[in-house]
């Protein structure tokens, strides 16, 4: 009989592609779950891609990525207006700048509690091309998925997209393919 293969260790980091990584972490207690983070490396600095739930938890995905990099954090893209993208948001460095739709801008305003959207956050409806130290990066509205403002990650070179919250064990993918109908 085969023994099964040791589960990995987690929080975890994982090498995607050239200069892209996951992070990925478990959360126990009542609920239990897993979340998993995107983060690109670049000669301008980092770009992340969704947040964690808590200050602590956040920490631990700062970490992790200077592990990886001494480059500072550049950009955080805000995925969902939920607590559990968004609470640890106060942890990230001064300085960087939060790419944000407006819905999920409009939604974390209203709400009494919890992170605010900053002033100078970038607010994207629709597309945002970045040219980051040579690389190219697309900030993309493919409609709506869990919440109205789910923004995703394209990144040409690599041919690769993060979509946080875009699927669901429980739904079909929502997808929009005329964002990049040509390739």
């Amino acid at each position: 009989m085969l023994a099964a293969a040791p589960a990995p260790a987690i929080p975890r980091t994982v090498k995607t592609a050239d200069n892209v990584y996951t992070y990925e972490d478990y959360h126990a207690g009542d609920e239990q779950f897993t979340t998993t983070n995107m983060f690109v490396v670049m000669d301008a600095g980092a770009l992340v891609a969704d947040g964690q739930g808590s200050p602590v938890a956040t920490k631990g995905l700062i970490d992790a990525i200077a592990k990886v990099t001494l480059r500072p954090i550049k950009y955080v893209v805000v995925y969902s207006d939920h607590g559990d993208h968004t609470g640890g948001n106060v942890s990230f460095p001064s300085g960087i700048t939060y790419v944000i739709h407006p819905a999920s801008r409009a939604t974390l305003e209203r709400r009494p509690n919890g992170w605010k959207p900053l002033s100078n956050a970038q607010v994207v409806a629709d597309k945002l091309p970045l040219k980051l130290g040579g690389e190219d990066v697309e900030i993309v509205f493919l409609g709506r998925a869990h919440t109205g403002g789910d923004l995703s990650v394209f990144l040409p070179r690599q041919r690769s997209c993060f979509c946080a919250r875009r699927f669901s064990a429980a739904s079909s993918p929502r997808c929009d393919r005329r964002i990049h109908a040509n390739g």
